[in-house]
């Protein structure tokens, strides 16, 4: 494989451990490109060696064509130009654009005549010559002196093939051979193997447990023979066969086709390829195709691929796009394998997603979906990023001719984002979807948003444009405007407007209408205190909400400086007006927030805070509110905790008066308090028990939550509640959440999760079974059975490409399974 080189002093380190490496004449080539870099980068590869390698090179006799004319001898390359080695090991010249890959390339210029044919390789044998001294550490190396030794200086971009003995004569036109431990060096690449022979002019055959080491990569390529173009600088490999690291999370890419062959970008091609992440391809999976092309550090496409799964074939892609780059991007995330299931409503069914792309700017996959009930179903779903960053874009689109509504339904989603200039940036977003599901009939929804927003260094303008429609019966367009200003550091303002209409019709009925908002807050902040000034109003055909004209609000940054307890204060006047109801007024609002007072009592932890509003109106009303809350926590040893939370709210004032919708209050002052009994043993088991009560002489329901682990690998979970007394046959237990995850034999685990109905003799209702078996460690089968949705769905997941759509959550919020798998249609 012919990848690009990649100069510099780690290129350097790893040509010359290659050069200093002993490798026998029988050696078997490494199995991954894990043991081939190990064989390169090898801690055999000392320094006298790469000494010895210098000199040997130094004082190599390599047989040379007599030059016409005098010519004067050239320097000798010393140790301390060690560092042009890459330069120096180079015979043949990769050809440059424009010309024939079979003429020579121009001879490069020197003082001299070159003793060197430029389309023949350098043949080097190893020496054993005493090196010269090493220079200490911080010291400069000495000048080369020019000597004349007669010795040539190989130009760059020449290839160099070292061996244990050369036999025959390795002039141009005539053969040569190169016999043990050979190692050819050209670009970032080098080829190893046991015999090498040149046909004296442009092929050296490699045989003997040959392969191409890309040290750039990290991956190796295997080869029962490889005939190498020195001229081109091409390889073409029989029964080729590679694995590379790049872009898995687990294990490796192993690859092989007929004829592989290597062009000269470094893009391997090849026929009747076989591609698998499994060690052991029967027992796990595999693909072969037509044909297949190999991007190195980016990705291997395979074309007509067939997918087998162990010795049956199971499913025809006519393209798959495999990345050998890192990606998290699970939109980027090849899938192979399509998924299959069972529900009530769509029949049998069967998904498959395949991806496409030609790198980072444009990338994306095609839906293929068949529900025995509903029909075929297509999508594509596209990304685009232009190189210069200018421009972003992604489509969305699906679309099935479904036999239960029949009629055809779409989803298309599009959006752009457009960077005009470094500050003025666009984004669109369209939404189009007539495709609500089987249950559902709902006229088709679109949703179009424009947003073009300019940013300088104080001021920022945001212009807005949306509309949303329902079918014929609902819509309405928005206009909006955003402005902010920040005149000095600690004074800004912001200003918002927007302007919408609506309309909507059901039947005989049609109604409209159009508002205005408008909202502008000045801000500014002193060393004591903060300021915000408001005005909030609201323009309407149908009259709504509140009206600020103005509102002032000062928040002191200390109050009450020296007070045990931490207190803050808000201080908020203004005009304040109902449309609705045509009524304006004055009002005055301060508010106090006092704590949290933290304080250790007998050994507890104590906090509490108290919130205190006082209002005042231009009417001469008054209202008042206080919240207080307390909570208490007492440790009980090591495995017991007891927590008790007081909270408390009363009201003094009218509840709806003078405002009918601004500072209201409930009826009635309320009080409740909740004690809650943790019981616990490290991870091994969880109890938590909490009883409350609304001071209303009537029982309250007691929680409870059990959280077991059995074992490392299993836990178990309980949740639900007990209503004390038997009023209306509603008393005892009702439902409990059962939710469970253990192992179900050699790599395999079943999680559960269901509710129990007590009172229907202990039913399992809403059940749902996760069930997952990790094969060959290399892939992981997953099924899944929920009854309420009357669904089964199996899918694979590749160890190697890992989806992070299926998650198991153990106590979190939302079930403990994923009650469906996300699928994209």
């Amino acid at each position: 494989m012919k990848l690009r080189s990649h100069r510099g002093a780690a290129a350097l380190a790893c040509l010359v451990a290659a050069l200093c490496s002993t490798v026998p004449a029988n050696a078997q080539p490494p199995a991954s490109a894990q043991t081939a870099m190990q064989l390169m980068n090898g801690q055999s590869c000392a320094v006298h060696e790469a000494q010895e390698f210098a000199q040997a090179v130094a004082q190599a006799t390599v047989p040379t064509p007599t030059p016409t004319g005098s010519a004067t001898p050239l320097p000798t390359p010393g140790f301390g130009q060690l560092p042009n080695a890459t330069s120096q090991l180079y015979a043949t010249p990769r050809p440059q654009p424009g010309t024939t890959a079979g003429a020579s390339a121009p001879p490069i210029p020197t003082p001299t005549p070159n003793p060197f044919d430029q389309n023949q390789p350098v043949f080097i044998t190893r020496g054993g010559s005493t090196p010269p001294p090493i220079t200490p550490a911080g010291k400069i190396a000495p000048a080369a002196s020019p000597v004349p030794t007669g010795l040539p200086t190989l130009p760059p971009n020449y290839i160099a093939i070292l061996a244990d003995k050369v036999t025959g004569n390795t002039s141009l036109g005539k053969p040569g051979d190169a016999v043990g431990n050979v190692h050819i060096l050209y670009g970032a690449e080098e080829i190893v193997g046991d015999r090498a022979h040149y046909d004296g002019l442009r092929t050296v055959t490699i045989t003997g447990h040959p392969f191409i080491l890309d040290h750039a990569k990290d991956s190796v390529l295997l080869a029962d023979e490889i005939r190498f173009d020195t001229i081109d600088q091409t390889a073409v490999l029989t029964n080729g066969r590679g694995t590379s690291s790049q872009g898995v999370d687990r294990g490796l890419v192993h690859f092989s086709a007929k004829n592989l062959h290597t062009d000269a970008d470094g893009v391997a091609r090849g026929l009747a390829p076989t591609v698998t992440t499994c060690e052991n391809p029967r027992s796990g999976y595999h693909m072969t195709g037509r044909n297949m092309e190999v991007y190195p550090g980016d990705k291997i496409v395979i074309y007509r691929a067939i997918l087998w799964l162990g010795a049956a074939a199971v499913f025809f892609l006519p393209k798959v796009v495999i990345p050998l780059r890192s990606v998290e991007d699970e939109t980027q995330k090849p899938k192979y394998f399509p998924d299959v299931g069972y529900d009530q409503t769509e029949g049998y069914w069967i998904k498959t997603r395949t991806t496409f792309g030609k790198g980072p700017n444009y990338y994306g996959y095609y839906i293929l979906n068949y529900f025995t009930k509903v029909g075929l179903g297509l999508g594509y779903q596209g990304y685009y990023v232009k190189k210069s960053g200018h421009r972003t874009a992604n489509l969305y689109f699906y679309t099935i001719n479904s036999k239960l509504t029949s009629s055809r339904q779409n989803n298309i989603v599009a959006g752009e984002t457009e960077n005009f200039s470094q500050r003025l940036r666009g984004n669109f977003q369209l939404n189009y979807t007539s495709n609500y599901g089987p249950f559902t009939n709902i006229p088709a929804n679109t949703q179009l948003n424009a947003t073009v927003a300019h940013n300088s260094l104080k001021t920022s303008q945001t212009y807005g444009f949306s509309r949303s429609s329902v079918g014929s019966q609902a819509s309405s367009d928005t206009f909006s405007f955003n402005d902010t200003r920040q005149f000095q550091q600690n004074f800004s303002n912001a200003l918002t407007f927007n302007l919408s209409s609506s309309q909507s019709s059901y039947g005989s009925i049609a109604s409209s209408n159009s508002t205005a908002h408008f909202n502008d807050q000045a801000h500014f902040t002193t060393t004591g205190a903060d300021y915000l000034l408001t005005v909030d109003k609201n323009y309407s055909q149908q009259p709504y909400g509140d009206n600020k004209i103005p509102e002032l609000q000062i928040r002191p940054y200390k109050f009450l400086p020296h007070s045990l307890i931490p207190a803050s204060a808000t201080f908020t006047v203004g005009e304040y007006s109902e449309p609705s109801n045509a009524f304006a007024t004055q009002r005055a609002d301060l508010a106090f927030v006092f704590g949290p007072a933290i304080a250790k009592v007998f050994g507890s932890d104590f906090s509490g805070t108290v919130n205190v509003n006082q209002f005042a109106y231009g009417t001469g009303d008054l209202k008042a509110a206080i919240a207080q809350q307390f909570q208490l926590i007492t440790p009980v040893g090591p495995h017991f905790v007891n927590t008790i939370s007081y909270n408390e709210s009363n009201y003094n004032g009218p509840a709806l008066v003078p405002f009918q919708f601004l500072d209201t209050q409930p009826q009635q002052n309320s009080k409740n308090a909740q004690d809650l009994v943790r019981v616990f043993n490290n991870n091994i088991y969880n109890l938590s028990l909490g009883f409350s009560t609304l001071f209303n002489a009537m029982a309250q329901p007691v929680s409870y939550q059990l959280t077991a682990q059995p074992s490392a690998r299993s836990v178990v979970l309980l949740s639900g509640s007990f209503i004390p007394g038997n009023d209306f046959g509603n008393g005892g237990f009702g439902i409990t959440n059962f939710q469970a995850s253990t192992p179900f034999g050699h790599d395999a685990t079943v999680q559960f999760v269901t509710n129990i109905d007590w009172k229907q003799h202990a039913r399992l209702e809403d059940k749902v079974v996760y069930y997952t078996k990790t094969i060959g460690n290399c892939y992981q089968l997953q099924v899944l059975y929920n009854q309420s949705q009357k669904l089964v769905t199996m899918s694979i997941n590749l160890l190697a490409f890992p989806s992070r759509g299926a998650t198991f959550n153990v106590g979190q919020s939302g079930p403990l399974i994923p009650t469906t798998f996300n699928f994209n249609q």
